[in-house]
């Protein structure tokens, strides 16, 4: 049977070699992978780590038009509150409503977990649906429905036959992977399941009747022939979108951003592009697959188009496939030379200065090679795991970073052991770190900020005029750093941060 036959989805720690333990050289890490050791590896001790629920619920919140039915005890949900001033914000920089997502619990309790939760899902999905008039109800099946064994795919079914809006199952417990981008796959798996990815007659357009070819169908078939879907992730902003919308119009192509921020009608377009692009390779791969698999689509997954060569490439690599290669290199060329004019004045103010960087695999591998390029020196980078897609990106590290310490690991109490040895002049981590780092005296900027650029060559001067930024006053930190105390004993930054890593 195909994954995509099944009512839940398979964890990525069932279909690609993945791994969350890990210290060393890039070249020492594609080895390990690739002889399947990095899965067997773990640790002695783990402080912290994230539950793949949350990174579900925070694509479907972008959803227009939805409504989220959250299976399990109310604390699952509490994130949502956050959740519906960001996505409104986010909506409001596309252009659309920021209306926020309506969202109930079925409030699971003792009682609930001995005799089943299916009647109270059942009744939220009638209640959802009376109560909100969505257009989708998106129903997410937390750990305890999944460990008493709720037929939630049944209870979906059924709910289907007399409700007015598509009902989509979101089987995300937390428990089942070591690895929180598992996530990604079980939204897509959602969508592709329970959602049309087809135009439908008279709806979305006019069926030809008359046995010849009309204007009307050889316009739409050229307008499809020069369409490319960009599948989006939850770290990467409108700018971002606009950056990339911005070159793929110069090449005379037309961009659809899927799927975050879209809407029911804007779905049953997915199938009527000529290509797939994922921003994302460690975001998309399950999707895409799919949709070649289904529709013949197509697809490519070239990196993150961050820093002059791999925007370069990002763009050749879809340009090829409609014979524009020239084009994109002479686009190319004119983006280059007026984003190194404009960044000019920031490069004395950074070069020679020691970073680690911290976040996403594919992220920090190709941000790390674009910095040395720019006369930085990486001390280090950690990525929150590694996955078989990103193994072309970490060749390239391997070949220019040799001599680099990369680490896979989502520990607090690691990352603080670096800081504190290491002593970097600035590192650019995953938002929601700046905090911490800032009480250990550190200069910092995010990885990604979904309100600015980071892609293309305007994500190139962004990123370099913020990290001039930083260095220009950096007393808060140091200020700030001598009155913190963190929970961990001063022997323990004497010894190497790795050190419950176990083979």
């Amino acid at each position: 049977m195909s994954y995509y036959e099944q009512a839940a989805p398979p964890v990525r720690d069932q279909r690609l070699k993945i791994g969350d333990s890990f210290a060393g050289s890039a070249r020492e890490m594609l080895e390990c992978a690739k002889s399947g050791c990095m899965l067997q590896r773990n640790r002695l001790f783990w402080q912290t780590g994230a539950c793949q629920m949350a990174l579900t619920i925070m694509m479907a919140a972008t959803v227009e038009r939805s409504a989220i039915v959250m299976h399990g005890p109310i604390g699952c949900g509490t994130q949502l509150h956050a959740l519906c001033v960001q996505t409104g914000k986010g909506k409001t920089k596309r252009g659309k409503q920021p209306e926020p997502p309506a969202w109930l619990s079925t409030n699971l309790q003792e009682s609930d977990v001995i005799g089943g939760g299916e009647l109270k899902l059942r009744e939220a999905i009638e209640y959802a649906d009376r109560e909100f008039r969505p257009e989708i109800i998106f129903v997410v099946s937390t750990c305890a429905p999944n460990i008493i064994g709720d037929d939630v795919e049944e209870i979906v079914r059924r709910a289907k036959e007399s409700s007015a809006a598509h009902v989509v199952s979101l089987h995300c417990p937390g428990f089942k992977s070591r690895v929180v981008a598992s996530a990604y796959d079980a939204f897509y798996h959602g969508l592709l399941r329970h959602l049309p990815l087809e135009p439908e007659p008279w709806r979305d357009f006019v069926p030809h009747t008359s046995g010849r070819d009309d204007f009307g169908q050889i316009k739409y078939a050229h307008i499809k022939a020069r369409t490319v879907n960009l599948w989006n992730a939850t770290s990467i902003g409108p700018g971002d979108e606009g950056e990339l919308e911005r070159l793929l119009g110069a090449l005379g192509l037309k961009t659809r951003v899927f799927a975050e921020y879209s809407n029911a009608d804007e779905f049953r377009l997915v199938s009527q592009a000529a290509l797939n692009v994922s921003m994302c390779d460690v975001h998309d791969d399950y999707m895409l697959s799919f949709l070649k698999e289904k529709f013949g689509t197509p697809y490519i997954m070239a990196g993150m188009p961050i820093g002059f060569h791999d925007t370069r490439q990002w763009l050749k690599s879809i340009a090829a496939r409609f014979g524009l290669e020239n084009e994109a290199d002479r686009l190319a060329d004119n983006e280059e030379a007026a984003a190194r004019e404009a960044i000019a004045p920031f490069l004395p103010k950074i070069q020679g200065k020691r970073v680690l960087l911290c976040g996403g695999v594919v992220r920090v591998g190709t941000e790390a090679i674009f910095l040395k390029e720019l006369g930085m020196e990486v001390l280090t980078f950690r990525a929150y795991h590694y996955e078989s897609g990103a193994e072309k990106i970490y060749e390239r590290v391997a070949d220019e970073l040799p001599c680099a310490r990369i680490a896979v690991s989502n520990q607090l109490f690691e990352f603080c052991n670096q800081i504190k040895r290491l002593k970097p002049d600035l590192v650019i981590s995953h938002n929601g770190t700046q905090g911490i780092l800032a009480k250990l005296g550190v200069p910092s900027i995010q990885l990604f900020d979904v309100d600015r650029s980071f892609f293309g060559y305007a994500g190139v001067f962004s990123l370099l005029q913020r990290i001039a930024f930083a260095f220009r006053n950096t007393s808060y930190q140091k200020r700030l750093s001598a009155h913190v105390k963190f929970p961990y004993r001063e022997s323990w930054y004497d010894m190497d941060a790795f050190h419950y890593i176990k083979d």
